[in-house]
Protein backbone atom coordinates (compact mmCIF):
# COMPACT_ATOMS: atom_id res chain seq x y z
CA UNK A 1 0.00 0.00 0.00
CA UNK A 2 1.48 3.14 -1.24
CA UNK A 3 1.85 5.94 1.84
CA UNK A 4 1.53 9.61 1.88
CA UNK A 5 5.48 10.62 1.25
CA UNK A 6 5.28 7.96 -1.18
CA UNK A 7 2.27 9.84 -3.36
CA UNK A 8 4.03 13.35 -2.08
CA UNK A 9 7.26 11.57 -3.84
CA UNK A 10 5.83 11.18 -6.89
CA UNK A 11 4.56 14.19 -7.48
CA UNK A 12 8.09 15.75 -6.58
CA UNK A 13 9.19 12.61 -9.42
CA UNK A 14 6.61 14.14 -11.97
CA UNK A 15 7.00 17.57 -11.46
CA UNK A 16 11.41 17.02 -12.28
CA UNK A 17 10.19 14.71 -15.32
CA UNK A 18 8.26 17.56 -16.96
CA UNK A 19 10.89 20.24 -16.40
CA UNK A 20 12.84 17.79 -17.36
CA UNK A 21 11.62 17.51 -20.54
CA UNK A 22 11.02 21.01 -21.26
CA UNK A 23 14.55 21.49 -20.40
CA UNK A 24 15.79 19.24 -23.27
CA UNK A 25 14.57 22.21 -25.53
CA UNK A 26 16.26 24.90 -23.26
CA UNK A 27 20.07 24.85 -23.33
CA UNK A 28 20.92 26.50 -19.98
CA UNK A 29 18.33 24.01 -18.24
CA UNK A 30 19.94 20.71 -17.74
CA UNK A 31 17.17 18.58 -18.94
CA UNK A 32 18.04 15.29 -18.68
CA UNK A 33 19.89 15.60 -14.99
CA UNK A 34 16.58 16.69 -14.44
CA UNK A 35 14.91 13.35 -14.97
CA UNK A 36 17.79 11.45 -13.65
CA UNK A 37 17.56 13.45 -10.48
CA UNK A 38 13.62 12.68 -10.52
CA UNK A 39 14.76 8.75 -10.64
CA UNK A 40 17.46 9.12 -8.13
CA UNK A 41 14.88 10.95 -5.73
CA UNK A 42 12.39 8.01 -5.71
CA UNK A 43 14.86 5.08 -6.23
CA UNK A 44 17.53 5.64 -3.30
CA UNK A 45 15.98 7.45 -0.41
CA UNK A 46 12.26 7.22 -1.01
CA UNK A 47 12.13 3.86 -2.20
CA UNK A 48 15.46 2.51 -0.96
CA UNK A 49 15.68 0.25 -3.93
CA UNK A 50 13.20 -2.52 -2.58
CA UNK A 51 11.09 -2.22 -5.50
CA UNK A 52 13.33 -0.21 -8.13
CA UNK A 53 16.22 -2.73 -9.44
CA UNK A 54 19.50 -1.04 -9.92
CA UNK A 55 20.24 -2.68 -13.24
CA UNK A 56 17.40 -0.16 -14.66
CA UNK A 57 19.43 2.24 -12.23
CA UNK A 58 22.47 1.99 -13.77
CA UNK A 59 20.67 1.96 -17.35
CA UNK A 60 18.97 4.98 -16.87
CA UNK A 61 22.33 6.23 -16.00
CA UNK A 62 23.91 5.38 -18.95
CA UNK A 63 21.28 6.56 -20.56
CA UNK A 64 21.68 9.74 -18.76
CA UNK A 65 24.86 10.41 -19.48
CA UNK A 66 24.88 9.28 -23.01
CA UNK A 67 21.86 12.10 -23.38
CA UNK A 68 22.64 14.52 -21.12
CA UNK A 69 26.30 15.18 -22.70
CA UNK A 70 24.86 15.15 -26.18
CA UNK A 71 24.49 18.64 -26.18
CA UNK A 72 28.07 19.27 -25.91
CA UNK A 73 29.57 16.92 -28.00
CA UNK A 74 27.37 16.56 -31.25
CA UNK A 75 27.67 20.18 -32.17
CA UNK A 76 31.02 20.15 -32.08
CA UNK A 77 31.23 17.28 -33.61
CA UNK A 78 28.96 18.47 -36.18
CA UNK A 79 31.25 21.68 -36.80
CA UNK A 80 34.14 19.72 -36.71
CA UNK A 81 32.82 17.31 -39.66
CA UNK A 82 31.56 20.85 -41.84
CA UNK A 83 35.86 21.87 -40.88
CA UNK A 84 35.85 24.29 -38.55
CA UNK A 85 39.06 24.28 -36.32
CA UNK A 86 39.40 24.29 -32.08
CA UNK A 87 39.34 28.35 -32.61
CA UNK A 88 35.51 28.39 -34.17
CA UNK A 89 34.20 25.48 -31.91
CA UNK A 90 35.37 27.92 -29.07
CA UNK A 91 33.96 30.63 -30.69
CA UNK A 92 30.61 28.93 -31.24
CA UNK A 93 30.20 28.29 -27.52
CA UNK A 94 31.25 31.74 -26.87
CA UNK A 95 28.84 33.26 -29.07
CA UNK A 96 26.32 30.54 -27.78
CA UNK A 97 26.56 31.72 -24.26
CA UNK A 98 26.72 35.30 -25.47
CA UNK A 99 22.79 34.91 -27.46
CA UNK A 100 21.25 32.93 -24.37
CA UNK A 101 21.40 36.31 -22.65
CA UNK A 102 21.81 38.85 -25.29
CA UNK A 103 18.49 37.39 -27.87
CA UNK A 104 16.03 36.82 -25.48
CA UNK A 105 14.09 34.19 -27.44
CA UNK A 106 14.77 30.52 -25.63
CA UNK A 107 17.01 28.56 -27.99
CA UNK A 108 16.81 30.96 -30.77
CA UNK A 109 19.59 33.17 -29.25
CA UNK A 110 21.52 30.51 -27.83
CA UNK A 111 21.73 28.70 -31.74
CA UNK A 112 22.01 32.42 -33.33
CA UNK A 113 24.97 33.36 -31.03
CA UNK A 114 26.74 29.45 -31.67
CA UNK A 115 26.20 29.86 -35.69
CA UNK A 116 27.24 33.46 -35.23
CA UNK A 117 30.55 32.87 -33.38
CA UNK A 118 31.16 29.30 -35.75
CA UNK A 119 31.23 31.73 -38.62
CA UNK A 120 32.78 34.61 -37.71
CA UNK A 121 35.78 32.71 -36.62
CA UNK A 122 35.78 30.54 -39.86
CA UNK A 123 35.70 33.28 -41.99
CA UNK A 124 38.55 35.31 -39.83
CA UNK A 125 40.44 32.51 -40.38
CA UNK A 126 39.74 31.37 -44.30
CA UNK A 127 38.42 34.69 -45.73
CA UNK A 128 35.62 32.53 -47.65
CA UNK A 129 32.04 32.38 -46.76
CA UNK A 130 31.17 28.84 -48.55
CA UNK A 131 33.55 27.13 -45.99
CA UNK A 132 32.47 28.81 -43.05
CA UNK A 133 29.26 29.00 -43.66
CA UNK A 134 29.46 24.63 -44.20
CA UNK A 135 31.35 24.45 -40.52
CA UNK A 136 28.65 26.84 -39.41
CA UNK A 137 25.71 24.35 -40.63
CA UNK A 138 27.42 21.60 -39.48
CA UNK A 139 27.17 22.93 -35.90
CA UNK A 140 23.86 24.01 -36.48
CA UNK A 141 22.52 20.47 -37.57
CA UNK A 142 24.97 19.01 -34.39
CA UNK A 143 22.61 21.06 -32.15
CA UNK A 144 18.94 20.11 -33.21
CA UNK A 145 20.47 16.32 -33.36
CA UNK A 146 21.41 16.61 -29.76
CA UNK A 147 18.26 18.15 -28.51
CA UNK A 148 16.66 15.25 -30.14
CA UNK A 149 18.97 12.59 -28.28
CA UNK A 150 18.08 14.69 -24.86
CA UNK A 151 14.69 14.10 -25.82
CA UNK A 152 14.71 10.84 -26.21
CA UNK A 153 16.89 9.66 -23.95
CA UNK A 154 14.37 11.69 -21.62
CA UNK A 155 11.81 9.38 -22.55
CA UNK A 156 13.60 6.49 -22.29
CA UNK A 157 14.25 7.45 -18.46
CA UNK A 158 10.81 7.88 -17.93
CA UNK A 159 9.37 5.03 -19.59
CA UNK A 160 12.48 3.02 -17.70
CA UNK A 161 11.02 4.36 -14.15
CA UNK A 162 7.53 3.38 -14.84
CA UNK A 163 8.34 0.02 -15.11
CA UNK A 164 9.78 0.41 -12.02
CA UNK A 165 7.01 1.98 -10.05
Amino acid sequence: METLGQDLALVVVVIAFLLGIIGTFMPVVPGTLLVWAGVVFYAWPVDGFETFSPWVFALITLIGLVAGTADLWLPLLGAKTGGANWKALAAGVLGGLLGTFVIPLPIFGTIVGYGAGILLAEYLRLREWRPALRATLGGVVGWGLSAAVELVGAVIMILLFATQV
